[in-house]
């Protein structure tokens, strides 16, 4: 008959190194390995005996919470930067399969591959903040669903029923809850409302759209465009670049508007393009600065900012002509009917000081200078007075606009 092991033979056979080998490699174990991250605020580990335990706790949970907003927001950046390619590059993708032009296959092409490139370093970076994430009390746990019921009864009484003194009011609840749901009114845009839309444009994208015209190397514009050409190909931004044409010229910064108007004309140049072709503005910013780089095309785009500069330069003379006689009219009819007085809101200048403010708080002869606009006079002020105060008296005097550089 076959020999019956011992008791503890079986178990001596084993070797204790491929068992553990084993469990490490057991798919379960992976999946508690996220927990070897677990931080407490209230361990007294690291705490040294002379400093107090709950200012010490305190001040460890004031910093991770400091550490996990600011990764909470470079997460969410860095997902809504790969959800704007991803869209981005569905639409490429499905150009693609329609375009019939080999230049303009390879452009978009190019496109796919930046946007790939793109989306994957930002994923490797997202993939390495979740494996190297800190666990702790707050965040290990989440609210999975959560419920409030609120009966949905409305007001069913109908206008023609209510009193006349009451029908305003229902009314203005309606408008209310329609503003709230973010219902946009239907019909033509009026001017008002144009000029609210491009000065809250304007105040969002300032930044970016100052950085656009202060770019000089092309292939720098290019990117520029490639990545921000949801922004800077709106009518708002060619509408800013045109104004700051303009408004270079008639400072006397003819140089800078020379090289405004080159900024100005790209975007110009690409909205006509893409109109012609008729597609998407973004998908020709490529096929246009690879054309300009062609001598024929570039000699064209050269000759329409040359074109577009002495346009801007005409007006700016047009403009101080008028701006000239708007002034004479203001002052005959300062002379000779009433005069309109401004709130201190509308008399506000570039850097935010009231004008007459400014002016009242000025040395007795500064005023006078101003007032006679003897620049003479105003220098010889200026060379009495300690240099400290001409640069304070001057500096409130362009935030008012009293002094225009």
């Amino acid at each position: 008959s076959a020999a019956v092991p011992q008791r503890g033979h079986r178990r001596k056979n084993y070797d204790p190194g491929s068992i553990m080998a084993g469990l490490a490699d057991n798919s379960l174990s992976k999946k508690y390995s996220k927990w070897d991250n677990i931080e407490l605020s209230d361990d007294e580990s690291d705490c040294h005996p002379n400093i107090d335990k709950d200012s010490w706790f305190r001040m460890k949970h004031r910093s991770r919470v400091e550490r996990e907003e600011g990764e909470d927001a470079e997460k969410s950046k860095l997902e809504g930067q790969n959800k704007g390619d991803r869209d981005r590059l569905a639409e490429v993708k499905e150009r693609l399969a329609e375009e019939e032009e080999e230049e303009d296959k390879e452009s978009l092409e190019e496109e796919i591959k930046d946007l790939e490139a793109s989306i994957a370093k930002r994923q490797a970076r997202l993939d390495e903040m979740e494996a190297n994430k800190k666990w702790n009390v707050d965040n290990m746990c989440h609210v999975v669903e959560e419920r409030t019921i609120v009966s949905n009864k409305s007001d069913t009484t109908k206008t023609s029923e209510l009193p006349a003194h009451l029908v305003e009011a229902q009314l203005a609840r309606e408008a209310a809850r329609a503003a709230e749901a973010g219902e946009v009114p239907v019909g033509p845009r009026t001017e008002r409302r144009e000029i609210e839309n491009y000065a809250d444009f304007v105040t969002e994208y300032e930044d970016l759209l100052e950085k656009f015209i202060d770019t000089h190397s092309i292939e720098d514009c290019k990117e520029m465009m490639h990545q921000n050409g949801d922004v800077l190909l709106q009518e708002n931004a060619s509408s800013y670049l045109l104004l700051s044409c303009l408004e270079e010229e008639m400072n006397g910064n003819h140089e800078k508007m020379m090289h405004v108007a080159r900024q100005s004309q790209i975007l110009s140049h690409i909205t006509e393009l893409a109109g012609s072709l008729k597609r998407a503005p973004r998908d020709v910013v490529l096929p246009f600065f690879r054309r300009i780089s062609e001598d024929e095309h570039r000699k064209g785009f050269q000759e329409a900012v040359d074109g577009f500069i002495k346009r801007i330069e005409k007006r700016a003379v047009d403009k101080r002509k008028e701006m000239d006689e708007e002034e004479k009219q203001r002052q005959a009819a300062g002379e000779g009917g009433e005069e309109v007085e401004l709130s201190k809101e509308e008399r506000m200048g570039p850097g935010g000081l009231d004008p007459i403010e400014v002016f009242e708080s000025l040395p007795e002869s500064m005023q006078e200078a101003f007032e006679s606009k003897d620049m003479q006079k105003l220098q010889e002020c200026l060379q009495t007075m300690p240099i400290e105060e001409v640069k304070y008296h001057m500096k409130r005097c362009e935030d008012s606009g009293l002094w225009v550089k």
